[in-house]
């Protein structure tokens, strides 16, 4: 018996290397602050539950899928958008609340000097758009390092003041291109030198950093270097080899500066997906490249994607939303696996979610407020570390529109107000979920509180009644919904959003005057969680704290029909759980928990068992904290489960 569940572990674990949950370790760099989150019921007002029975069913399985960083919700800021302190916009990222905030942004990240420009840059660089690449040419345009300084440029000062007045971490993309173009000796030590410096001047306010910008795109300065420049020897076009080369000295030079100051940084590598099949040459062999070069000096690994997929309908576009993310973190897990690379926590530094060519489309639809849930829902569950929307302000996807008058606070798009309220309803454990239509999709957290935010979202063009089966997780006496809705104008892709039915008031595009103020509607539990989900749309669910409940479903028959191993309640849990299984024919039946190792923790059950539903205590107020399995066998029937234990 001990052998054969050694061997299940052994099995289970070679798919989960990482603490069964990729990313999750306890060297993750973005959950060593993680904080436990308590829920915060909502004003409210009565509600009726919609008549009839439910046309789709929403199943919330309970299972531990990963802890929810805190740095999910996060923005960016560009250099070139000025000092970003006016005040009516830092009143609206205030009211967003980003986790994090990103500078100095996007390709000028390799082309900006926080302490001025030095003197050995070269006064013009290859243009990598240009590149052929048959001829090994392209075209050379002057080059203009930004200082940092002062001027129009954001200084680094101003952008953590930003940082202050929104209660915001940062992540700070250091200049890696000035290490290929730099004309000394030494551009690569010079370049780290340089990162080191600011490193110094930070002075501990700043955890995370990431070298470089897409920095094996054409588009980056340094992709291409006038050879008859540089002074060490580096070839003309850029590869993941040299990047994991570099990447060395600079983590190196600015670990040594952070000891020097008693602070603890955190350092992100860029690595791309899908790079076998890319267009890029350069992309195709990166990942081997910088895997074999930098072994384990990074702290996390970096991607960037812009969700551009799924056409222009509307349910194209969610169904990318809800698809792509899960698509790139398969791929980073089996190229790790593949290329004998160090498992990392992964970040997506930089995205949009701006699609087509239609200005209505291009951050400025409600399709996108829905498509922006979709994609947080999707990283929380898919484990990311940290995710930076390009970007507050001053550009095509920019979250508030400043416009000729330049009050941005005037113009906070839908977007806006979707990231405010999902952030409401975000627990710190996400929770596996289920529906019984493809196109009503969930996704459902945990509050340390024992609320439960469940996230919906209805692609159908009609509405819906849903239903919610909670038997595994329990619930309380009320649970509370917003529904987000877009409004008739530009369909389908409307600039309006309404929140219960409240719409833009002054501005356009939501009800900003009185988002504090608007009633989430309450509903009694009673046998059956039930709400009405309009086309298109969005609902917000926080289910009060309880013990399970039994569906209708469930009053229908109490006939068991089959072995059956429920996951445990609560999971997380400390220091007790239940778990709860069935026995349709009198067996004997053994259930126990083990470590990962295979070392049998507890013996909750060891003895024949008459049919019927059972449910046991588990105590593990001895043990310590940490992933552990339980298992039932009884006759030929095994299962095996996962729990974990937080103290």
């Amino acid at each position: 018996m001990r052998k054969s569940i050694l061997s299940i572990l052994v099995f289970l674990l070679s798919f989960y290397p990482i603490n069964l949950i990729f990313g999750q370790s306890s060297e993750n760099c973005f959950l060593t602050d993680f904080e436990e989150k308590k829920a915060s019921v909502p004003p409210s007002v009565n509600a009726d539950k919609p008549p009839g029975a439910a046309t789709d069913t929403v199943t919330i399985q309970g299972d531990t899928l990963g802890k929810v960083s805190k740095y999910i919700f996060g923005n960016a800021i560009a250099a070139w958008a000025g000092a970003h302190d006016n005040p009516t916009f830092v009143e609206g990222v205030q009211f967003l609340a980003p986790t994090i905030i990103r500078f100095p942004g996007g390709s000028w990240s390799n082309g900006y000097f926080w302490n001025g420009v030095p003197s050995d840059v070269p006064d013009s660089i290859y243009d990598g758009t240009t590149y052929n690449s048959t001829t090994k040419t392209a075209t050379k345009n002057q080059f203009w390092g930004q200082t940092g300084k002062g001027g129009w440029q954001t200084t680094p000062n101003q952008w953590y003041a930003l940082r202050d007045a929104a209660g915001s971490e940062g992540l700070i993309t250091v200049n890696y291109g000035y290490a290929r173009y730099g004309t000394s000796d030494d551009p690569v030590g010079q370049a780290a030198h340089y990162a080191a410096d600011w490193v110094r001047y930070d002075d501990g306010r700043t955890r995370f950093w990431e070298i470089g910008n897409e920095n094996g795109g054409p588009w980056e300065y340094g992709w291409m270097i006038d050879t008859a420049l540089n002074k060490d020897g580096q070839p003309q076009i850029q590869s993941g080899e040299l990047y994991g080369k570099h990447f060395k000295v600079f983590a190196d030079s600015m670990r040594k500066a952070a000891a020097d100051i008693g602070a603890e940084i955190y350092i992100g590598g860029q690595i791309v997906v899908y790079g076998e099949s890319s267009w890029n040459s350069v992309d195709k062999t990166w990942n081997q490249g910088f895997f074999k070069e930098v072994g384990d000096s990074a702290d996390f690994y970096v991607i960037h994607n812009y969700f551009s997929g799924g056409g222009s309908t509307v349910n194209g576009i969610l169904t990318f939303a809800s698809t792509e993310v899960k698509k790139n973190m398969d791929y980073i897990k089996q190229d790790i696996q593949k290329k004998g690379a160090s498992s990392k926590p992964v970040a997506l530094t930089e995205y949009n979610i701006g699609f087509g060519d239609d200005p209505r489309m291009i951050g400025t639809s409600f399709i996108n407020g829905m498509q922006s849930v979709v994609l947080f829902n999707e990283l929380i569950k898919n484990n990311f570390g940290l995710s930076c929307r390009w970007l507050l302000v001053s550009g095509e996807g920019n979250l508030f529109y400043g416009g000729s008058d330049n009050n941005y606070l005037n113009h906070p798009r839908p977007e806006f107000y979707y990231t405010i309220y999902l952030q409401n309803f975000t627990g710190d454990h996400s929770i596996s979920a289920s529906s019984s239509n493809k196109d009503i999709l969930c996704y459902a957290t945990r509050f340390s509180s024992g609320e439960t935010g469940v996230v919906i979202i209805n692609k159908n063009t009609t509405e819906r009644v849903v239903s919610i089966n909670a038997n595994l997780i329990g619930v309380g006496n009320n649970y509370y919904i917003y529904s987000f809705t877009g409004g008739t104008d530009n369909d389908p892709f409307s600039q309006n959003v309404y929140i219960n039915g409240n719409g833009p008031d002054t501005y356009q595009w939501g009800p900003y005057e009185n988002l504090n103020s608007i009633p989430a509607d309450k509903y009694s539990t009673g046998n059956e969680i039930k709400f009405t989900s309009p086309g298109k749309s969005i609902q917000y669910i926080m289910l009060e704290k309880g013990t399970p409940i039994a569906s209708v479903d469930d009053k229908k028959s109490t006939v068991i029909n089959e072995f059956k191993l429920h996951q445990n309640y609560p999971n997380p849990f400390n220091p007790a759980t239940k778990i709860s299984y069935e026995v349709p024919v009198e067996e004997f039946v053994t259930l126990k928990v083990y470590d990962l190792l295979g070392r049998e923790a507890a013996t909750l059950v060891n003895e024949q068992k008459a049919p019927g539903n059972y449910t046991v205590q588990f105590d593990a107020s001895k043990l310590s904290s940490g992933m552990y399995m339980y298992s039932l066998k009884a006759g030929s029937f095994f299962a095996t489960k996962k729990l974990l234990l937080v103290k």
